[in-house]
């Protein structure tokens, strides 16, 4: 059987990207004052679906200007291990690991597919030490800095888990959000994170009649 999980808002509690990259502008003065100027642009346009690719990048290259992949990949780790310490704002969130946990068990493949970028979601899942495949935005060196270049959220994370072999269907799905819509649709059990009487219309207006909630 297929597992897959989102990430932020399941498996974490908190956005990854956002709090890395804060982490990142808060540390030099350059980097925030630009975040700054561009924050009454580029944050309505994170919160928009259509126009968050872009928006993202405006910030993620302000917080990645100058470094080259190899820096890129030290501050990620780095990030990586102060989460691990537990010095981040960035928790697991103890529903989603108990579940993620309960399929490695049972030998199930599982697969954590997120909007984030890749190589932060590896960064964070991979020291679990667990055989968990991790798909997510990929990122591209633009000006001095990084972008998003293929962005995987709503429909783009069932294209990712298509080209990575695993078809069109899976057994189940757990995400926090209706964005991912598609990846629920996909699955044969799917799980929206959020409990209550609420989360269970949002299912059945939604069409997922065989989805349910799970207060995580």
């Amino acid at each position: 059987m297929l597992a897959v999980f989102d990430l932020d808002g399941t498996l974490l509690d908190g956005d990854s990207t956002g709090i890395w990259l804060w982490e990142r502008v808060r540390r030099s003065p350059l980097r925030a004052l630009l975040a700054l100027a561009a924050a009454p642009i580029a944050g309505p346009m994170v919160a928009i679906p259509r126009t968050r690719r872009a928006g993202a990048s405006v910030l993620l290259w302000i917080a990645t200007f100058g470094l080259r992949e190899k820096d890129l990949r030290s501050s990620l780790n780095r990030f990586g291990e102060a989460f691990r310490a537990g010095e981040s704002k960035l928790t697991w969130r103890a529903g989603g690991l108990a579940t993620l946990n309960e399929h490695l068990t049972r030998g199930d493949r599982v697969v954590v597919v997120t909007a984030a970028p890749a190589l932060l979601a590896e960064a964070l899942i991979g020291p679990l030490g667990h055989p968990i495949e991790v798909l997510g935005t990929s990122l591209k060196r633009r000006g001095g800095g990084w972008v998003a270049d293929v962005h995987c959220r709503h429909q783009r994370k069932c294209q990712a888990l298509a080209e990575a072999g695993h078809g069109a269907r899976w057994t189940y799905a757990y995400t926090d959000s209706l964005d991912d819509l598609p990846l629920l649709r996909g699955a044969d059990r799917p799980v929206i994170v959020k409990g209550g009487k609420a989360a269970e219309r949002r299912l059945f207006r939604a069409g997922l009649l065989n989805g349910r909630a799970a207060a995580w």
